[in-house]
């Protein structure tokens, strides 16, 4: 459903779904349809675009994330009554953006959310929505890489990728701390790697 955001938008969204309802939630899902937005192209300043980024949002949560639902009641009680049948029609969908990637671990679409990251005005939903890609880059990095000696890695690829220095104060010298149990596979550093090649 809605491929055009692509895994890791999806991948964070399960992860905020698995939080307590309340304030950090809300700021949350608040950063993510910043982001689906980035990565989309959808305006956030333009009424339509902003609600519809909500309803992709709710649907890919399987309302989960309903708390934190910025309009009237009613309008997402429609949204499930209109999403409830057994057989959806074919959603519409966005064109897909290609183009080269400069760190292929990151993937197009973190790529692109870096990019317009300097759109973002300073805030709690900035400050959210780069803990939310530092989150999810770390988490990429340690999948293809296996181990990550130092976190101002990760920080100085987003700066070099987004090109806004902001990043770097927000995340210098302090620990990207990855949600337990939110790693696709199990990673296995180098050095257990190679011992076990030694062993056998």
């Amino acid at each position: 459903m809605f491929r055009e955001y692509g895994r890791s938008v999806k991948k964070i969204i399960d992860d905020v779904c698995e939080l307590p309802d309340g304030d950090t939630k809300k700021e949350a899902s608040q950063a993510i349809i910043t982001m689906m937005g980035l990565v989309s192209g959808l305006s956030l300043r333009d009424d339509v675009s902003y609600h519809k980024l909500w309803d992709h949002l709710m649907l890919m949560s399987d309302f989960k994330l309903a708390s934190a639902w910025p309009f009237e009641a009613k309008e997402l009680e429609t949204l499930k009554e209109r999403n409830s049948g057994e057989k959806q029609e074919e959603r519409e969908r966005l064109p897909y953006k290609s183009g080269e990637i400069k760190i292929r671990q990151y993937g197009e679409y973190l790529q692109s959310m870096l990019k317009n990251l300097s759109e973002v005005p300073d805030g709690e939903e900035y400050n959210e929505l780069v803990k939310l890609i530092a989150q999810h880059a770390k988490r990429d990095y340690l999948v293809w890489n296996g181990e990550l000696s130092d976190d101002n890695i990760i920080v100085d690829q987003m700066v070099r990728m987004s090109g806004d220095e902001r990043v770097e104060m927000l995340l210098r010298d302090r620990p990207i701390d990855v949600p337990n149990g939110t790693m696709p596979i199990d990673i296995i550093s180098s050095k257990k790697k190679k011992k076990k090649k030694k062993n056998n």
